[in-house]
């Protein structure tokens, strides 16, 4: 009995050896860094920095960030240095907590996610402007409006404060030192231009260079006694808040039914085009590269109205990133409705020379059919019968020669006598003398003539 217990003693010790052995030779456990902060390095870039947990990983550590507000989500990174720097993104409500994601990965293994949560701002959310703004009237002024906060203290003496850079890059950290985003807000361009009534500040207009297309624009709303919280407002490329002048437009009628609109539009000569024809509700975007539109099939007596607007054309360069859709720029206003009223009297004047074309080829048509046998007669007239003619002019030609001459011409002066007597001519006797091999043959026949023929066989 204790033979069997010192074997299974012995076993067990074996187990344990070869448990712990396998424990201490494989890949320790990953944990998420610690001690995340969260700074920025300019008015357009947020950055964050931690610390990583030591290990004794044989594998290059990596860090996958990902980026999120409330009803929001930016995209994910990846990164093998302690800090992260992110260009302002608008999938990113900037005026809620902006939460960070982070956890550690090697090889096929993944740490559990750390979360970070802050906040570019400090204050009562209520207490923040609401629905503001901002309208650039292409290489003019930019208007911002806002409407007051829910708990905004009386008398608030508003300020706006706006920011304008260039490219989608953070700065290197060697270059510059990262701070609070509340010590930013004294730099920028002051506006000076205020919009009031009864007293209550609701907006502002400055001037923009027309050489900042493209470029990013950030304007801050707060209070210079700091009461309320600030509002930022963010927009990755100010192009997508330029609205160009309504155009105006010119319309004339072009032979074959065809109306010419033409149009002027100097801010620029890159844009989209929409137009609404009133007359028939039609209404259509494209992309204009010239002035002008041909519209085809508009009869005279039809009227003819339209109105048109026009927006900057979109660029890929205005987007958030290559992966996401251009977003559709501001349309100008509506230009002045252009009317072409409808000549009078042109469709009934069409409809009559159409009835009176059909008319007329109706008649030829039918004279055509009357006339038939008759033009065909003429067109190709028929070949006559050689024996009829034969027998005609040679009634008698089986009695000789003499016999046949006699009884031509026999014929021929009873035809002279019958149209003699119809037109009333006093015919003559004449005496035809035939001499033949049995002598000869005298016929008196009427004639016009008072001739005597002696024919001698």
């Amino acid at each position: 009995m204790d033979l069997y217990r010192c074997r299974l003693l012995s076993l067990l010790c074996l187990c344990a050896h070869w448990t712990r052995g396998t424990a201490d030779t494989g890949p320790g456990q990953l944990y998420p860094p610690s001690n995340i902060t969260f700074e920025m390095k300019d008015m357009f870039c947020l950055y964050w920095t931690w610390t990583a947990i030591q290990s004794n990983e044989n594998c290059t550590l990596w860090y996958k960030t990902e980026i999120s507000s409330i009803g929001h989500k930016g995209p994910a990174g990846k990164t093998t240095y302690l800090h992260y720097a992110k260009s302002l993104d608008n999938r990113v409500n900037l005026n809620e907590n902006i939460t960070l994601k982070m956890n550690t990965l090697c090889d096929n293994r993944t740490s559990d996610v750390k979360t970070f949560t802050s906040s570019l701002t400090s204050g009562n959310p209520r207490t923040m402007v609401r629905n503001m703004t901002c309208i650039w009237d292409y290489k003019e002024y930019v208007n911002c409006t806002w409407r007051p906060g829910e708990d905004t203290p009386p008398n608030v003496n508003y300020i706006l404060r706006y920011w304008i850079a260039d490219g989608d890059s953070c700065p290197p950290r060697v270059n510059k030192q990262s701070t609070l985003f509340r010590d930013l807000l004294d730099g920028g361009e002051l506006c000076q231009n205020y919009t009031s009534y009864s007293g209550n500040t609701f907006g502002c207009l400055f001037r923009v260079d027309p050489r900042m297309e493209f470029k990013k624009f950030l304007a801050v709303v707060m209070d210079r006694s700091q009461n309320i919280r600030p509002y930022i407002y963010f927009i990755p490329c100010i192009n997508s808040i330029a609205k160009l002048k309504a155009p105006v437009i010119h319309l004339k009628r072009t032979p074959n039914n065809t109306v010419l609109v033409q149009w002027n539009v100097s801010d620029t000569s890159e844009y989209d085009l929409e137009y609404n024809i009133l007359s028939n509700t039609d209404k259509q975007t494209e992309k204009v590269a010239a002035s002008n539109k041909e519209f085809f099939n508009i009869l005279p007596d039809v009227q003819f109205a339209i109105k048109v607007r026009v927006a900057l054309a979109q660029r890929r360069i205005c987007s958030a990133s290559p992966d996401d859709p251009v977003k559709k720029f501001l349309w100008s206003e509506w230009s002045e409705i252009k009317t072409l009223p409808a000549v009078t009297g042109g469709r009934i004047t069409l409809i009559v020379i159409l009835l009176l074309v059909s008319l007329v080829i109706i008649v030829a048509t039918i004279l055509l059919l009357i006339n038939m046998r008759r033009l065909l007669i003429l067109i190709c007239p028929r070949i006559p019968d050689p024996g009829k003619v034969i027998s005609r002019d040679f009634p008698v030609i089986s009695y000789g020669w003499a016999e046949s001459v006699a009884a031509v011409w026999k014929t021929r002066l009873q035809r002279a006598q019958e149209r003699g007597s119809q037109s009333g001519v006093v015919t003559r006797h004449s005496t035809i003398v035939f001499s033949s091999g049995t002598g000869p043959q005298v016929e008196t026949v009427n004639k016009f003539y008072s001739r005597t023929f002696v024919y001698t066989l």
